[in-house]
């Protein structure tokens, strides 16, 4: 075999030259859209795991228990949301009651100051409506943030 001359040189040169701008261009577009993906499947996570646990409370009867005795209420809705929930979430939870002509919380219980709920990009918020077991009608809004985005 007979060694490569200039010319067969260049074209091997550019050719690789294109290979690693190609690798270059994909690696950065990958690094810069894939973490935003990342963070609108947070956003639809913590949604989804509201909605899932404010569902659990309330089929559990822990709702109609808190609501019905409100001095144990609050710890009892922190303890439930605490088993339900992952650790780096912040929640707050407030129970509405609208059977009446006026609105009334009845029980709020949070894990977290309000400010909480200002800074981080990710938090979400889950209402449902509640009919007790006696015909009271509660409406339970749920707030999450995630604890690292603070």
């Amino acid at each position: 075999m007979r060694p490569l001359d200039r010319g067969q040189m260049r074209i091997l040169e550019a050719v690789i030259a294109t290979i690693v701008l190609l690798i270059a261009f994909t690696a950065f577009y990958f690094m810069l859209y894939s973490s935003a993906r990342f963070f609108k499947q947070e956003a639809v996570d913590l949604n989804r795991l509201s909605y899932n646990a404010l569902m659990h409370l309330a089929e559990s009867g822990v709702v109609e228990r808190a609501v019905n005795n409100p001095t144990t209420g609050k710890a009892m809705l922190v303890r439930a949301l605490q088993s339900l929930l992952p650790s780096n979430v912040f929640f707050n939870l407030t129970v509405i009651n609208v059977t009446d002509a006026g609105r009334e919380v009845v029980v709020s219980a949070s894990n977290a100051v309000l400010a909480a709920f200002e800074g981080p990009s990710e938090v979400a918020s889950a209402t449902i409506t509640y009919t007790s077991s006696e015909g009271k009608i509660y409406v339970l809004v749920l707030r999450l943030a995630l604890a690292g985005a603070v």
